[in-house]
């Protein structure tokens, strides 16, 4: 048996070589291979640390509707003497409360242009495009469905040929398994042999590519078919569909197809071939909640989109470019994008970028570098629609491990802050949903919130979570307009 004396030495020994190896070993950990290996802090070891994550109950209970606030500060009819006033210092508390979208008077000016459009009661575009933050139509179906009550209009906007993604919220999509996807971010395919890829960032086709360099053969007609339906989960205005265009070009020979609604045909045409831009229009029957198209020919054009949309109040697209840190506009040919865009009349441009780079940021020239090529895609979205309000969101809080915790990642408010250069300084808006949400360490708050707000992957909102951003956007987009028919008033 070892005396006392004994194993005293031999704690202390054991505790001297742990404070080597914690001493030896840098604050960052060490890293091997794919591993970083940690060693506690004397602190960690002996005093409670607090509960990582902030307060973001007030977020949660503060959530309200701006319209139904201006509705009420509005109707005046049976009011008491006084009232008038409560109801406007009600109305003046509770916009205290929202994140505002920061703005230069010239960026105002910009906006303005949107904001005249919507009010005239006239037709009126709302593009957003946004990484896989926004896609399956989150976020953007909120702001869609409220701009669409308050404004008019109806449809689901831009859809992608083949859908990328695995989300059934405003509608639901299936094709033929012929079809393919192309994007111009990401792996682009070597086949590809130009850059014309229309508005989405992606075309789809349902007939190989072939090289320009080839001649091309009549040997087999392929066949294919896509239909787009309404969702029973969506909401109510994004079910019907008024009018579709197909935007489409590059087919080296014709394309029959016909179009079918609510399982009825309606209409048979082609697809002109040996053109790079083209668009097909037609206005569909009353309570059309479900279109679909069969194509036929030796080739397949290039799908840039399908609209299903409305003649008239607000469309507006969800772009959702899973991987992207938001610069496919210069990379696009620009006088392709530009038909398209001539004919889509955006009025206003979200962008919602900056998730994508975060784990691959290491350093100050990094960040400085994607504002720079930040910068430089506002610039092209205003040489092709001079006219176009652009705003920018930034990126939510996102954590990484370290050690037992998750954290914001160390240079998150940096890519913050030169987005929001990149805003201002091109005359767009720009809001701050990293501090709408909560700011440093708010991340893991909206995992743990009951019901959850953000999912397990410390990176994007749950259903719940992104429908509350929305609102919070959306308050700060409509209390712009506000203040806007506030100032025609005076």
């Amino acid at each position: 048996m070892m005396q006392p004396v004994k194993i005293l030495l031999f704690i202390l020994s054991v505790f001297a070589l742990l404070a080597g190896a914690i001493l030896a070993t840098p604050t960052g950990g060490v890293k091997v291979g794919g591993f970083t290996f940690h060693m506690p802090i004397f602190s960690e070891m002996f005093i409670a640390d607090e509960e990582s994550g902030v307060d973001i109950s007030g977020i949660i209970e503060g959530e309200f509707d701006i319209d139904s606030l201006v509705e009420m500060d509005n109707d005046t009819i049976n009011l008491k003497p006084g009232d008038e006033q409560i109801r406007r210092a009600s109305y003046d508390s509770l916009i205290q409360k929202i994140r505002k979208i920061e703005i230069t008077v010239e960026g105002r000016k910009n906006l303005a242009h949107f904001f005249e459009k919507i009010k005239s009661d006239s037709t009126a575009r709302v593009m957003h495009y946004g990484d896989s933050q926004i896609e399956g139509d989150r976020i953007t179906s909120y702001i869609r469905n409220k701009l669409q009550i308050k404004f008019g209009g109806t449809g689901v906007g831009l859809r992608p040929a083949v859908q990328p993604y695995d989300y059934v919220f405003s509608a639901v999509q299936t094709h033929s398994d012929n079809w393919k996807r192309y994007p111009i971010y990401g792996k682009v395919d070597s086949l590809v042999e130009y850059q014309r890829y229309g508005v989405m960032g992606a075309f789809s086709r349902f007939a190989p590519l072939t090289s320009d360099s080839i001649p091309f053969r009549d040997s087999i007609i392929y066949n294919a078919e896509l239909t787009i339906s309404k969702s029973n989960i969506a909401y109510n205005r994004v079910k019907e569909y008024k009018r579709i265009r197909i935007f489409f070009g590059n087919a080296k020979r014709q394309v029959d197809f016909d179009l079918a609604a609510n399982g009825e045909k309606i209409y048979s045409g082609i697809l002109r071939p040996n053109i790079d831009y083209g668009m097909f229009s037609y206005n569909l029957p009353n309570s059309t909640n479900e279109i679909s198209i069969s194509f036929s020919g030796w080739d397949s054009p290039d799908i840039y989109g399908i609209e299903l949309g409305d003649t008239s109040g607000i469309t507006v697209d969800n772009i959702a470019l899973r991987g992207s840190s938001g610069t496919i506009f210069t990379k696009a040919d620009f006088a392709h994008s530009a038909k398209m865009y001539a004919d889509l009349k955006p009025n206003l441009f979200i962008l919602q970028f900056g998730g994508n780079v975060m784990p691959y940021i290491k350093d100050q020239k990094a960040i400085d570098r994607y504002g720079r090529w930040f910068t430089s895609q506002i610039k092209r979205i205003k040489q092709l629609c001079p006219n176009a309000a652009v705003l920018v969101i930034g990126p939510s809080d996102m954590s990484t491990k370290e050690k037992d915790k998750f954290v914001t990642y160390e240079y998150l408010p940096a890519v913050v802050e030169v987005l929001r250069q990149a805003a201002l300084s091109t005359g767009s808006g720009y809001w701050d949903m990293y501090s709408a949400m909560g700011g440093h360490n708010s991340m893991p708050s909206w995992v743990n919130a009951e019901p959850e707000l953000a999912r397990p992957d410390y990176t994007h909102f749950s259903a719940r979570g992104a429908r509350l951003v929305a609102s919070m956007f959306y308050n700060a987009l409509i209390l712009e307009y506000n203040n806007y028919l506030k100032e025609e008033r005076e």
